[in-house]
């Protein structure tokens, strides 16, 4: 089991910019590292405020040279938006900067005013993602590239980098990617948003589905989750953070429409139907102090029984200040918890 930072790297209000946000994910990658965190990963979105952040992989070569140990990649790279003779080789520099550090996620992406702006098939997603895998794989293991497919026609191409496959992780992705996955040892990843553990069961029976079809026969297939937690004492910010995390899930629902609502790249906090109240974040999600974030998580952890596990905290639009000092209780407090109770678990 390890334990990641996960970057959005959204603007949470009008005022805030994205030097601002970008300067803060540094220091928090930074200070992550410090805590004993395992890993960090940079999201990629495009044209909205949801994310300042179009190239994860130019984050995680930064966040490397301030960084010694920490594991960082993308979370995910969006395949089907770039070609993947540049990612291939983007990926193998990446993986030398990093020193060997460099963990990597793929995905086939939902967003379809993106794909619209890139000038790609939306349908088509997943088999332009498929021929990306085929590129990446070829390109990293054996240091050239020849693919003649639907999407994709390269000749005979050498790869200036040394054959390396970074550790694979997969965001979504119909049956036959998951059990691909399964055959490479890459490992699922799915959010589980403003859901209980039980309510995400059905999230992880999908993703095992499609795993055991690949040929797994172990007891747990490997699996990421991803949290979003606040650590404060404070009843204001832990107030605060939870109408973050509120105008968080309505944004990435907007974004599943076919012109997302906003003004200019401004997200609007548009409300849908069954969202929970204020009030319900507050006493069920992960925001609040230490003990009950380690208790919630706990629990997501005995229920989902997760390989590892990316946590987010960027969402409440508090000062900087104080989102670096929630960070240091949940890697203070509430880590070290996380991670006695795996060893009991493990021991018993």
């Amino acid at each position: 089991m390890d334990f990641a930072l996960f970057n959005l790297m959204s603007l949470n209000h009008a005022e805030e910019t994205p030097g601002e946000v970008m300067a803060l994910t540094t220091a928090a990658v930074q200070q992550a590292e410090a805590l004993g965190f395992d890993s960090t990963w940079f999201a990629e979105h495009h044209f909205t405020s949801a994310s300042v952040c179009a190239s994860p992989l130019m984050m995680a070569a930064h966040c490397a040279a301030l960084t010694k140990r920490i594991r960082l990649g993308p979370a995910v790279v969006v395949l089907p938006l770039h070609h993947p003779l540049r990612v291939v080789q983007e990926v193998g520099m990446l993986n030398i900067l990093t020193g060997g550090r460099l963990n990597l996620g793929i995905g086939t992406g939902h967003q379809p005013h993106e794909f619209r702006s890139f000038g790609v098939d939306l349908a088509a997603r997943t088999e332009i993602l498929t021929e990306g895998w085929d590129i990446l794989e070829q390109g990293l293991r054996t240091g050239v590239v020849e693919h003649a497919g639907t999407h994709y026609q390269i000749p005979a191409t050498p790869i200036c980098i040394p054959s390396a496959m970074p550790p694979l992780y997969l965001a979504g992705g119909s049956p036959d990617l998951l059990a691909r996955a399964a055959r490479c040892g890459a490992t699922p990843l799915i959010s589980q948003g403003l859901r209980e553990a039980e309510a995400a069961l059905p999230l992880k029976a999908r993703a095992e589905a499609g795993y055991r079809a690949g040929g797994f026969t172990g007891r747990d297939i490997p699996l990421g989750i991803q949290r979003y937690v606040f650590v404060t004492e404070d009843p204001a910010e832990q107030r605060q953070a939870a109408e973050g995390l509120l105008k968080l899930a309505r944004a990435t629902l907007s974004l599943r429409d076919d012109v997302p609502p906003r003004d200019g790249v401004m997200m609007r906090s548009v409300p849908y139907e069954g969202e929970p109240s204020v009030e319900w974040l507050l006493e069920r999600a992960p925001i609040g102090p230490a003990e009950k974030v380690a208790r919630i998580l706990a629990h997501d952890m005995r229920v989902l029984r997760p390989s590892h596990m990316s946590l987010y905290m960027g969402f409440s639009g508090l000062p900087r200040g104080r989102v670096l000092e929630a960070l240091e209780r949940l890697g203070r407090d509430v880590l070290p918890v996380l991670r006695r109770g795996e060893a009991l678990a493990l021991a018993s």
